[in-house]
Order: C-alpha cells, then structure tokens, then sequence
C-alpha cells in the first residue's frame, strides 16, 4: 500500500479548515463549508514536494512583480507544512483571478497555484491528478480540469488524466519529471458546461496527487 502524507486545500471558498464564506458572484454570496484534502500516492509519493507557485501578474511580466517578489501568491498560503489554497479572488489584476472566487454559471480557471517538485533521485514517469466528493453528492468528471506548466509549456488537462507528456497544441508538456525539476498546477472550474446545476455541491473533496517512477 502507498504511503500516503495529506495537506489541506480549499477551492473558491471551499476553504480547508474551520468555516468559511463562499463568494459566488457579484450579486450572491452563501456561506458554506466546503473542505478539499488534497494527498499524494503512487510509488513516489514521498518524492514530491509541494509548495506555493510562483505568479507574475498578468499586466506586468517585469520579474519584480512575480509572486516570489513584489507580489505574493494570493491563494496559496503555507503553514507548518501544510498547503491552504484559497480562491476568494486576488486584487493583483491577473486575467484569471475571478474577482470574487467562483462565479456561478461561469468556468472560472486559476493558473499556476501550486508547484509540485520531484525531490527524490529517479525519474517520476507518471503523474495524475483527480479531484471527486467524499460522498455520494454526482459531480461530473468534467466540472473539474487542471492546468499543467512545465515553464516552457501550458496545457489543460481533464480531471484524472496524466499530466505528464500532455499536449497543448503548441507543443507537449514534459514527459518526464526528472530529479529537481518541478511542474506547476492550477484548477479550472466548468459550472456551465460541467454538468453541474450552476453551482458546486456543498460538500467534501478529496484531490489526489499520484506519483509514479520509470
């Protein structure tokens, strides 16, 4: 059985941890609470690390307003090893910030949020990332897709397929998660043509992150 090692998330006011208050739009906002778990699995999971992504606003490329320096990465805070994303909205001007988190009735995407590092001494060959409800709430398999960023290369991925070797249409993200390089991941949320009435269910999810070596 795969060693497994567990942080916490929250998608657009899907907060993880204690309460939270769930901005839908500009004209309606309901409290809810909504916990993503996000752990890791696969052969190499012990090998991965996870961390805030680094990002550049969308208006100014200047290295100075990157995340990393003049501008932190809004969603992403990290604490005592654990990883808390909250996609309430940034005030950074970015392109696909949302404004307000999850806008009902809208596909609302969030590039770039975490990074995910092989820190082990083998190839990584594999690796999925898949989100589903903890209970028996249907969420169709295309509310949810990822973005994948090998830095030289962005592409879409649907919920549950292999990240690695995924083509963009202008080239295929690495193939390979070789031993020090990293690959980011965002989410895209598809509530209208996900096959949800408009809105997330409120109710718990899990995303698995699965790592396999060569």
């Amino acid at each position: 059985m795969a060693n497994r090692r567990s942080v916490l998330i929250g998608l657009g006011g899907l907060v993880a941890g204690g309460g939270a208050i769930l901005s839908t739009g500009a004209f309606d906002t309901v409290e809810a609470q909504r916990t993503v778990s996000v752990q890791t699995a696969g052969d190499a999971d012990g090998f991965l690390g996870l961390e805030a992504a680094d990002r550049t606003d969308d208006t100014d490329s200047s290295p100075a307003n990157a995340s990393t320096g003049a501008n932190q990465n809004e969603y992403v805070e990290q604490t005592d090893g654990t990883i808390q994303i909250n996609l309430d909205g940034g005030n950074d001007g970015d392109a696909d910030d949302g404004g307000t988190g999850l806008n009902q009735d809208a596909i609302t995407t969030f590039r770039n949020l975490v990074t995910i590092t092989n820190n082990g001494t083998q190839d990584i060959g594999s690796l999925t990332l898949s989100i589903s409800p903890d209970t028996d709430d249907s969420v169709p398999s295309g509310t949810f897709q990822f973005t994948i960023d090998d830095g030289s290369t962005e592409a879409t991925i649907d919920n549950g397929n292999e990240a690695l070797g995924s083509n963009s249409g202008n080239g295929d993200v690495t193939s390979t998660l070789s031993p020090g390089t990293s690959i980011d991941f965002g989410m895209v949320i598809d509530l209208i043509n996900g096959g949800v009435d408009g809105d997330l269910p409120t109710t718990d999810y899990t995303l698995t992150i699965t790592a396999n070596s060569q």
